[in-house]
């Protein structure tokens, strides 16, 4: 059984409901991460993160379409199942559904684009961890599903899984009563839900599932992130489809194609809502600022404009935000 590093180590319970997309990015303690909402209303968000001894249990919950870009502390491997998702969820701009075994190695950049709810189960397991519990052979195994990081489950194995993170969730869930404090008692629910990863990941592999990707799916990855970087450079400047597109040396058709593909909207959509975001975020950091100001600032046509758009896609008017601050 695993026996805790740290005999006097805490089990530590934080639970967030974020109002947008920035302070869900500051959730995850440990993480690099970045949301682009891009569904419109308000966002309800739910992350609950129960930090153990050498390993952590997340929960996570939002309705909206939104693209993450995250990346799991470099220490950490990470075990990811979805919950619920409609459907059309891609992770790295491939299918993620509920039968998808994601495995997360920390330190690297990974994208999540969900176009509508989603919801996620997560196990965090340090390397070190990794170490102690794990024969040999269970290490190779292991290594294995982190180069593959995308695995097909049988239904039956995936079930099972989120069964066993989400009877360990609901364990230490602050808000189902009294967490248990003993660092042992946490130790055997993760080697539990070790295990199961290490059955299914065995089955899953046991077809020799190979999950690099077509090379036109990472061309289209490798394009939209230049478009987006190309976009956050100047927000002021609204750029028309055709100047992005000549910018990055490739067709309209392409573009739109690629950020279909990889992000489930278009171009002109994704560059709006980034300068959305950014005057929510300047309203929130100086809540005196004029619409007007802000509006011409960003490169909207009036002021009226900009309130109409801005109310569409977060179902409030910029002037709410100014007077609930």
């Amino acid at each position: 059984m695993l026996r805790a590093s740290n005999p006097d180590a805490m089990i530590r319970i934080a639970r967030h409901r974020p109002a947008d997309s920035d302070e869900l990015a500051l959730a995850l303690s440990g993480w690099s991460q970045d949301y682009t909402q891009l569904g419109r209303g308000r966002l309800q968000a739910e992350l609950l993160q129960v930090l153990l001894p050498d390993a952590a249990l997340i929960y996570e919950h939002s309705n909206l379409h939104l693209r993450e870009t995250m990346a799991p502390p470099a220490h950490q491997v990470v075990i990811g199942l979805p919950l619920c998702t409609d459907g059309r969820s891609l992770f790295n701009g491939r299918p993620l559904d509920l039968d998808t075994l994601l495995v997360l190695e920390g330190g690297r950049e990974f994208e999540i684009c969900a176009p509508g709810e989603i919801g996620m189960f997560g196990l965090a397991l340090d390397r070190s961890l990794l170490e102690r519990l794990l024969t040999p052979e269970e290490r190779e195994l292991f290594e294995i599903a982190v180069a593959r990081r995308r695995l097909p489950l049988a239904s039956a194995d995936a079930q099972a899984l989120r069964a066993d993170l989400g009877r360990a969730l609901a364990a230490f869930d602050g808000a189902q009563g009294t967490p248990p404090s003993d660092p042992q008692d946490a130790g055997a629910t993760v080697v539990s839900a070790l295990q199961q990863v290490l059955g299914a990941v065995a089955a899953a592999l046991g077809g020799d599932v190979a999950d690099g990707g077509p090379r036109s799916l990472q061309r289209h990855r490798r394009l939209v992130d230049a478009a987006i970087d190309a976009m956050q450079a100047d927000l002021a400047r609204p750029l028309s489809l055709g100047d992005l597109s000549r910018r990055l040396a490739t067709s309209e058709r392409t573009l739109q194609l690629s950020f279909r593909q990889v992000c489930r909207a278009s171009p002109q959509q994704f560059f709006l809502c980034l300068r959305l975001a950014d005057a929510r975020r300047r309203l929130k950091q100086d809540p005196r600022q004029r619409i007007t100001e802000l509006a011409l600032e960003l490169g909207f046509a009036s002021s009226s404009h900009f309130s109409s758009l801005y109310k569409r896609l977060y179902a409030e008017q910029p002037s709410l935000r100014l007077r609930q601050r």
